[in-house]
């Protein structure tokens, strides 16, 4: 059943993720999403570091310049596992679905490593690096069950 359901998932997943870029392509190219592509750490103007605890960021608004390339190192300082997201609207929401859905789950089973996400075990840290390549107002959430709900997410506004 565990296999099915991995595969199930997988399946669901390799359809969802093209839909969830198809806003930024614009000229046959992949340019990332509105929001913003990968970065390169070495190019990286700032590091910003994101605690995450319960359930809470220590960060409620964020804001940065068109073109910056960030290094976030998301430090989980909880008792329970929590994300680290940047999304425009309609991907947190469609995502947070998602995780809805799964919970239960870890996140390994279910291959979540979307590039414009970190997820992380009560003490772990990891670091996300995000060129913001359009001017625009973003999110940042934890998209675990419940957690953004309650207020674990806020805003990014690029300029």
């Amino acid at each position: 059943m565990k296999t099915i359901t991995a595969t199930l998932l997988a399946a669901c997943l390799a359809l969802a993720a093209p839909a969830a870029f198809a806003s930024a392509v614009d000229d046959g190219h992949h340019h990332g999403a509105t929001y913003g592509e990968p970065g390169d750490a070495k190019k990286a103007d700032r590091t910003v570091t994101i605690e995450a605890t319960e359930i809470a960021y220590n960060v409620k608004d964020l804001t940065f310049r068109k073109g910056e390339t960030v290094r976030f190192v998301f430090v989980n300082k909880g008792e329970q596992p929590h994300e680290f997201m940047i999304a425009d609207a309609a991907e947190m929401a469609a995502h947070r679905q998602m995780m809805q859905e799964m919970a239960g789950m870890s996140m390994e089973s279910m291959g979540h490593k979307s590039p414009n996400a970190v997820s992380t075990e009560p003490g772990e840290t990891k670091e996300l690096v995000w060129t913001f390549t359009n001017a625009g107002e973003f999110q940042f959430a934890c998209n675990y069950p419940g957690h953004a709900e309650v207020g674990m997410g806020g805003k990014i506004i690029v300029k």
